[in-house]
């Protein structure tokens, strides 16, 4: 049993862009941290960009990254939902996919009924749903609100009752998405629980979340992502005690720079290089990159953006002080790059392709 990602590589077309003006005006893409490249005749976001990994049996990987980093992305696209184009994701075995509680979950049917139709959604008899549900019930503590309607449940409840059927009714490889930190104390412990008997049958688990405390106890190994693309690939305990020192070491600063005014800010800290874009799908394409250095200056996080021809602007990302990004071949002549402070949001400079860009 197994589960492998090579090289994998995922754009989302950009629809409503004008690529014949300096504007991103109308674009839609699902909110992604990967970068505008040109492809295939047109404009699209990168939202994955080279990923590989490999899972055998019995291991268990926690994604973790900063929201926007592409977490959710690969999460489907290991499940199957999404196709990527370039690279490619194989499987041995059956993936089963938690990423919205309420698929295949009826508002007016009760817990019981629910349970009932989401098992037969897993392909169980009828035979094996009414076998497992006294312990479906059990797990979720929900008692005679199972009698009840799906639309009385809150949040909390809807997402026990889908964790438990799910993990019942789980196949050979199990993908999880952010959520299965609901609940409170007593709760995680079923869920550690009952996550470590899904994988004590050699089942593989992919789950992605913000709860580092829980990663530790059901993973054993992480992918931190940035941006769509790997940052870092190792042990739990290392990835996670890496990421934590720098999310420490942000809020620290954030914290220092608003006890020490920012200095005044030259002209010209913000720069433009303009750059044959070898690297995109499309050769004749053109990038362009950006640098900036205002740490000296007080600075402790920044905010880059490009503002469109309509004056809207639409931010591109944040990042440190002192730092530097490549963008693609969505570039277009006159557009103004803008860099501000993230801590108050103050301009601290701009800059404009020229014309040929």
């Amino acid at each position: 049993m197994y589960l492998r990602a090579d090289s994998v590589s995922l754009y989302f077309p950009a629809k409503g862009i004008d690529t014949s003006h300096s504007s991103l005006h109308g674009a839609e893409h699902p909110r992604l941290g990967g970068s505008p490249v040109r492809y295939n005749g047109g404009t699209w976001i990168r939202a994955l960009d080279n990923i590989s990994l490999s899972l055998t049996s019995g291991q268990r990987l926690g994604l973790i990254g900063h929201n926007g980093s592409g977490k959710s992305t690969l999460l489907r696209t290991l499940a199957g939902l999404y196709h990527p184009q370039r690279g490619q994701v194989t499987s041995q075995g059956r993936v089963s996919g938690i990423f919205n509680m309420t698929i295949g979950f009826r508002q007016e049917a009760t817990g019981y009924r629910n349970i009932v139709l989401k098992g037969l959604m897993a392909r169980r008899s009828r035979r094996e749903i009414d076998a497992v549900v006294s312990e479906i019930a059990d797990f979720t503590g929900l008692g005679p609100y199972l009698d009840m309607p799906l639309r009385t449940y809150s949040q909390g409840m809807a997402l026990r009752l889908a964790f438990a059927i799910t993990t019942t009714f789980a196949h050979d490889i199990l993908i999880m998405d952010e959520w299965i930190g609901a609940g409170d104390a007593e709760f995680q412990e079923k869920v550690v629980n009952r996550m470590n008997s899904v994988l004590e049958a050699a089942h593989i688990c992919v789950v992605a979340s913000h709860n580092n405390s829980l990663l530790r106890r059901v993973t054993d190994e992480c992918l931190w992502l940035e941006d769509g693309r790997i940052r870092a690939y190792g042990s739990t305990s290392e990835v996670l005690e890496a990421y934590e020192d720098e999310t420490r070491s942000q809020r620290l600063l954030l914290e220092e720079a608003s006890r020490q005014p920012r200095l005044p800010i030259p002209d010209g800290v913000l720069k433009l290089r303009e750059l044959p874009c070898t690297s995109s799908p499309d050769p004749a394409s053109t990038k362009v990159q950006l640098i900036w250095n205002v740490a000296r200056f007080n600075v402790s996080r920044t905010r880059l953006a490009v503002r469109l021809a309509n004056g809207e602007e639409k931010l591109i990302g944040t990042g440190p002080a002192d730092g530097e990004r490549t963008l693609g071949a969505w570039i277009r002549a006159g557009m103004e790059f803008r860099l501000y402070d993230d801590f108050d949001g103050e301009l601290l400079g701009s800059v404009t392709t020229s014309q040929d860009a």
